[in-house]
């Protein structure tokens, strides 16, 4: 029901229903237009904000974003324009943090990761989209923490709201979007078992699939 509520959202926005600047009518008539219940408007309405096409503006309502200002907020965050600046910071902090972590990790780390996980994919298969992605962002925060040094994980705190869009704009194509959560355990398998060249590894391979998904994205859009 998300997946049809972002798609059918996106579209009135497209099509000029609601145009830039406007607000969104409240949750009651927004859930009659879409034929659906509070929490999936809340939902597809929380992802669209993540992704920077709507705002919350608080005890006013939601409203759809304003091109220069969003295309302002998706440059802070090198989304989509210099998506691969993104992209190669991710590579130069998940990369060494995890062959770090596969060798200094605690007990404590092995189980945030795996708490994180499981919130992931629980989220996913529920269609909370926006808990899906924050979840995403925790396992890899609890990556960073697991390499025990204080540098990388305060590098990662500070890419983690460019993360969060990227993500979030991967998702809002709902027809194509491939999970990679195959990645994720085996990068987290490997750091249980010790195998740094294994985590390096694994990581490699999930942001290889995230920089393919990204300009198959970049390559959609400028059609």
């Amino acid at each position: 029901m998300v997946d049809e509520v972002l798609d059918q959202l996106q579209a009135l926005i497209q099509s000029g229903q609601y145009r830039s600047g406007e607000k969104l009518p409240p949750e009651p008539e927004l859930m009659k237009l879409l034929s659906v219940g509070r929490s999936t408007v809340r939902e597809a309405v929380k992802i669209l904000v993540h992704a920077g096409l709507l705002e919350v503006r608080q005890g006013d309502g939601t409203y759809v974003r304003s091109m220069s200002g969003a295309m302002a907020t998706l440059q802070t965050a090198l989304i989509p324009q210099n998506d691969g600046q993104m992209l190669e910071m991710r590579r130069i902090l998940e990369i060494e943090a995890a062959g770090l972590a596969a060798l200094r990790r605690t007990e404590h780390d092995l189980q945030a990761m795996r708490d994180s996980l499981d919130r992931r994919s629980e989220a996913l298969r529920d269609g909370k989209y926006s808990a899906y992605v924050e979840a995403d962002i925790a396992f890899h925060l609890a990556v960073a923490e697991a390499s025990h040094n204080d540098v990388f994980l305060a590098f990662y705190k500070m890419i983690a709201s460019g993360l969060r869009e990227l993500l979030s704009q991967l998702i809002l194509d709902t027809s194509r979007y491939q999970d990679n959560t195959i990645y994720h355990e085996a990068i987290y398998m490997a750091i249980k078992a010790g195998d740094s060249e294994g985590a390096r590894k694994y990581t490699v391979q999930n942001l290889d699939t995230v920089a393919a998904a990204t300009h198959t994205q970049a390559d959609r859009d400028n059609k």
